[in-house]
């Protein structure tokens, strides 16, 4: 650069270019590129789960479409959320494109499936980005997006539909607020003058940024896409909840409390119409009786006898809103044990827990007394008559509970697993869980990381060891790491402070401690500032 027929001047120029180029490059340490790089990869990762959530939604509204009840309105609005996907798969697969021709350009290799490239290439972004045009590109691209999500829904088309009209007029003004996309272009801190275009938003954002950056700008648009898009197709597929349910069919129920019961055990059968209605006037019969109706269904009591299997037959006949009268027919079937036999009742489910008390209930004809209970992995304790807590160690998937009952053994099957991994939320908020937007102050007000176990029997508790942070707030990524325990650190909280809207937050790297003693990673959250 500075040989040729150039003048003194203009060499001393050139070579004090190259030294800032150095100087720059010399300043972005190793630290804060692999914290782009994790920042990057929490989005990422995000952006797989809205995806997926968007994914179920769709597959929801095709359920909905094969729901006579429901097939009119899904059919309708699913047109609009089809929009929806069609545009913004476009947007993103082209983020996508110039975020690969980023790393390429930077030397991208595949070493053992995982990316690597030169994270510190400074001139990549610029020259694609910039002097190439494709930053501006992006900006009017993702601008005419906006524009183009928030008219897939047209009041106009809504004349006929005052309610409706007026409901999409109204979330229109909300999304308008809402949608993540935000290319507003900030004011410099060197002094420099950007404008509000595609020009000013690709300087201020691209000029001489390490590529890992302009990756990790890029993969937050492609949040903020597909958070937009998700609400939007919420939306519309919360319309189809707005049908007026009509029961035109029913599902017959008939059940016993048990399909093996101890000689004077006593029997329960409950029979009865999904979706009850009194129009339906059903009459139930069971073994041979009609039964009066309590609440919409039957119930019919019966004491076990003798043993070996029982069968006793159920007919229920009701009337369609059609005026048309049905009968269905249904055998409950059960089983009564032998003297010599014995049965487990598990309190919670077939499967017991590492870290936790396993309840379980032993019957037996022998009596309490002349039955030995044991486990071919684990140990237990008495708690009651016939009553037992067990702990387990080690997963397994053919473990058994051994019953000695007055000298005949039985053994009954069970798997052991280790307690499935909690998902993590702020202050116990499940509103506030693995990605989305908040306010700063409602955020700050939960204090910390709370895991919570979903959709588990057992009583469980995990404690947080520690948790990572990064506020990225004006091209700046600010991390603070190593944070013990739940609560916020000092540093997490300054950070807070300082986060302004649309700022992101990342809690990354969580680690947690559950009640069998293993600790585990869970997924980070990432949040807006709003």
């Amino acid at each position: 650069m500075a040989g040729g027929k150039l003048t003194p001047r203009q060499k001393m120029i050139n070579m004090m270019y190259l030294v800032l180029t150095a100087l720059l490059a010399m300043n972005v340490s190793a630290e804060i590129l692999n914290a782009f790089k994790t920042v990057n990869n929490s989005i990422v990762n995000s952006n797989g789960i809205i995806m997926d959530k968007n994914a179920d939604t769709y597959s929801k509204f095709q359920d909905a479409i094969a729901d006579p009840q429901t097939a009119d309105k899904a059919k309708k609005w699913v047109v609009y959320a089809e929009s929806a996907r069609i545009i913004s798969d476009a947007i993103y697969n082209k983020l996508e494109d110039i975020k690969l021709k980023l790393k390429t350009e930077s030397g991208l290799e595949i070493v053992d499936g995982e990316e690597e490239y030169k994270l510190d290439e400074l001139n990549a972004a610029s020259r694609i980005l910039i002097e190439e045009g494709q930053g501006s590109e992006i900006y009017d691209e993702v601008s005419e997006y906006r524009k183009e999500l928030l008219n897939i829904l047209n009041p106009s088309n809504f004349e006929g539909e005052p309610v409706t009209k007026e409901l999409i007029t109204q979330k229109l003004a909300e999304f308008d607020k809402s949608f993540a996309i935000n290319l507003t272009v900030p004011k410099s801190t060197t002094g420099a003058a950007y404008t509000q275009d595609g020009k000013g938003w690709s300087e201020s954002n691209f000029h001489m940024t390490p590529t890992v950056a302009a990756v990790t700008i890029l993969s937050k648009l492609q949040n903020d896409i597909r958070s937009s898009q998700a609400q939007m197709v919420d939306f519309c597929f919360g319309q189809i909840g707005q049908v007026k349910v009509v029961y035109d069919a029913f599902e017959v129920i008939a059940s016993a409390n048990t399909n093996y019961a101890m000689p004077g055990d006593e029997i329960e059968i409950v029979a009865g119409i999904g979706a009850f209605s009194e129009a339906a006037q059903p009459v139930i019969t069971i073994a041979g009786a009609v039964v009066p109706l309590s609440g919409g269904q039957a119930i019919y009591k019966t004491t076990a006898s003798g043993s070996g299997e029982r069968a006793i037959p159920v007919k229920i006949t009701y009337t369609t809103p059609a005026g048309e009268s049905k009968t269905v027919d249904k055998v409950i079937k059960y089983t009564v044990g032998t003297p010599s036999g014995a049965a487990v009742q598990f309190d919670k489910m077939n499967v017991m827990y590492i870290g936790v008390d396993n309840p379980i209930t032993v019957k037996s004809s022998t009596g309490d007394e002349q039955t030995t209970v044991t486990l071919s992995s684990g140990s237990l304790s008495k708690v009651g008559p016939g009553r037992y807590s067990c702990k387990v160690t080690n997963p397994s998937d053919n473990a058994t509970i051994n019953i000695n009952a007055g000298g005949v053994m039985n053994k009954f099957p069970f798997r052991i697993k280790y307690i499935p991994d909690p998902i993590p939320t702020l202050g116990g908020d499940e509103v506030l869980t693995t990605n989305g937007k908040g306010q700063k102050g409602t955020i700050k007000a939960k204090g910390g990381i709370v895991p919570l176990l979903k959709n588990f029997d057992f009583e469980a508790r995990f404690n947080v060891i520690s948790y990572d942070f990064y506020l990225t707030s004006g091209g700046e990524l600010l991390p603070a790491r190593d944070n013990a325990g739940p609560m916020y650190s000092g540093a997490v909280s300054n950070l807070l402070d300082r986060a302004k809207p649309n700022d992101l937050i990342v809690f990354d790297n969580i680690k947690v401690q559950g009640p069998d003693g293993k600790t585990r990673k869970i997924p980070g959250m990432s949040f807006q500032i709003f």
